[in-house]
């Protein structure tokens, strides 16, 4: 199309413009704006009609919003509410009577031997299994981000177990564990080791230790992704760079590939801690929180001494203090890796 026939095409179009509108295209225009200078109009009824349109889509998003915020509200927010007012009870579960017992329950928390060692626990279950979890899951992800061939396969065999809820894998390893008849201990007596064949889930020193390395196994494949995923996406200019600067491996991984992950070391940190705090399943299915107390999590006691035990005041004011100490560490790990996010 040469450049005459795109002007009389032009001209046309604006011509059918004015007959059908009645004003020409820079009608309203200031005066001396060239007419090849885009014109968007300005004024008090514009802006009426801007303001008009954004409240409608506002109101249609709030819509969309609107179902699933009201659920919200009344089985998460108002619940929560209501185990802060009952932390202050004397409140059974079952009876509709209660008194008021002030901060009782809470100095009761704080004396206790029991609740102590659900802490520790805690602490060894949270903080450990992130730093492992974490430490493991970039290790497989920097091995499958050199696989050429294969690769999706292997990235399916290390995901396959974050899609088995921690109940059914509890379960299998409940059996796997077993001192009579499990597998592990039946391998060790077969090999000609059977002094090293051990009651797992009954001896009170091993115990917490072989919870953790379950909820280890069981909480790797999601780590392991993100982690893949943000090293394919560190750009290669850098890491040739590197070593066409004289960078070896190590070099490289230190100070190129490291600080590009510290948004999902922040993110992989943070899952981890808070899935590490509030372990239940594994607890509840492997050892019922025994042998005694000995392998009790914060969210396992909260559960024993509220349903179990039928101190639901008690155990609401166990459940304010994990939701306390949850918040609390999170925030001061995220305020400290954000930092380095920020350096990097």
């Amino acid at each position: 199309m040469t450049d005459q026939s795109a002007l009389q095409g032009q001209t046309q179009v604006v011509g059918t413009a004015v007959r059908l509108t009645g004003e020409g295209p820079l009608d309203g225009a200031p005066v001396g704006v060239a007419d090849d200078v885009p014109f968007v109009p300005r004024g008090p009824d514009t802006e009426k009609r801007r303001t008009r349109r954004f409240r409608s889509v506002r109101w249609a998003m709030l819509g969309f919003i609107a179902p699933a915020l009201i659920i919200y509200l009344l089985m998460v927010i108002l619940p929560s509410l209501q185990s802060l007012q009952l932390s202050f009870t004397d409140w059974d579960g079952i009876s509709p009577d209660y008194a008021y017992v002030g901060t009782r329950n809470y100095e009761e928390i704080l004396a206790s031997g029991r609740f102590w060692n659900a802490v520790k626990n805690t602490l060894i279950l949270g903080l450990g299994s992130a730093v492992i979890i974490n430490a493991i899951s970039l290790g497989v992800a920097l091995m499958l981000d050199k696989v050429g061939r294969w690769q999706g396969l292997f990235r399916t065999a290390v995901y396959l177990p974050s899609l088995v809820s921690a109940f059914i894998l509890a379960t299998i390893w409940k059996y796997l564990l077993n001192y009579n008849f499990g597998a592990v201990n039946m391998f060790l007596r077969d090999i000609g080791l059977p002094d090293w064949a051990r009651d797992w889930l009954g001896d009170s020193t091993i115990v917490v230790g072989v919870i953790l390395f379950i909820t280890c196994f069981t909480l790797g494949g999601n780590t392991t992704l993100i982690y893949l995923a943000n090293l394919q996406s560190v750009p290669q200019d850098l890491i040739e760079a590197a070593r066409i600067d004289g960078a070896n491996s190590r070099q490289v991984f230190r100070h190129v590939t490291w600080p590009m992950l510290a948004g999902a070391v922040t993110v992989n940190m943070t899952l981890a801690m808070i899935a590490g705090w509030t372990i239940f399943d594994q607890v509840m299915v492997l050892t019922s929180g025994g042998p005694g107390f000995v392998s009790e999590t914060m969210a396992f006691f909260i559960y024993k001494v509220g349903f179990g035990e039928y101190r639901a005041g008690f155990g609401s004011a166990a459940a304010i203090v994990l939701f306390l100490v949850v918040i609390i560490s999170t925030v001061a790990a995220n305020a400290y890796m954000r930092k380095r996010e920020i350096q990097a």
